[in-house]
């Protein structure tokens, strides 16, 4: 007899999982980023911004090397576009310079790390794929490992998390994950345990009793044992009456 498909299981889409993870990374990166840069924002205008407090700073540089005379003779201006902090012109672009300087790094780990996360995790899930016969169930598990069981070794079928429908035989529990129509897997699989269990024929306890003997039969008996000697006329004419209702 042809092996009969009752149904396949259907996958999710592990791609669009995969890209979400993504885009929240990238979208925490992004945060990450606009943080940083407006602290270094602050930080420039606290400390260089207004006042030409940036100019202080720098030239006390200078001060403290003995460079007052070389300042005062002309030279100015030629340190002040030297100065660190002057090179800049403005906060923003002292804060891009210092950001893809030092914390650039730093915002890509949240991208970085859910990329790693939703990548295991469609490697993971992207094999799992189930098919149930009149006969059989077989597919693939986790990382592509491949399973066949015969509906007669199947003891039991259920539902659990990710998505999964899980059937259990003698030598354990193997669980499909990530299947999109298990309930309806779940129907038919049942379905299959019910009618093996119908077609399992069952041997009854024989209550049967046992025919008894007549009371003319069993008189009978009692004679011959009469006549054999092994009773008594007492012990006979006692039976008999027993057994006549006398």
């Amino acid at each position: 007899m042809d092996e009969k498909v009752l149904i396949k299981s259907q996958r999710y889409n592990i791609k669009k999982l995969f890209i979400t993870l993504v885009v929240i990374g990238l979208a925490l990166t992004m945060l990450g980023s606009i943080i940083c840069i407006s602290s270094e924002c602050d930080y420039y205008n606290s400390s260089y911004g207004d006042d030409h407090k940036h100019d202080k700073y720098c030239y006390a540089y200078y001060w403290m090397d003995d460079y007052y005379d070389d300042l005062r003779n002309g030279g100015l201006q030629e340190f002040k576009m030297d100065c660190y902090q002057v090179v800049y012109g403005n906060a923003f672009s002292y804060a891009i310079s210092e950001f893809f300087e030092f914390s650039f790094w730093i915002c890509l780990i949240p991208v970085v790390a859910l990329a790693l996360i939703g990548g295991l995790i469609y490697l993971w899930l992207r094999c799992y794929e189930l098919t149930v016969t009149d006969k059989r169930i077989f597919g693939k598990l986790a990382w592509g490992k491949r399973v066949d069981l015969p509906i007669d070794s199947i003891s039991a079928v259920g539902m659990g998390a990710c998505k999964s429908i899980a059937v259990s035989t003698s030598s354990g529990r193997i669980s499909f994950s990530a299947i999109k129509n298990r309930n309806e897997i779940h129907e038919v699989v049942s379905q299959l345990l019910v009618d093996r269990q119908k077609q399992t024929p069952h041997t009854a306890p024989s209550n049967t009793p046992i025919p008894s003997m007549s009371n003319a039969d069993e008189l009978k008996k009692f004679k011959e044992l009469l006549d054999a000697g092994i009773i008594t006329q007492e012990e006979f004419d006692a039976k008999k009456k027993q057994l006549l209702g006398l």
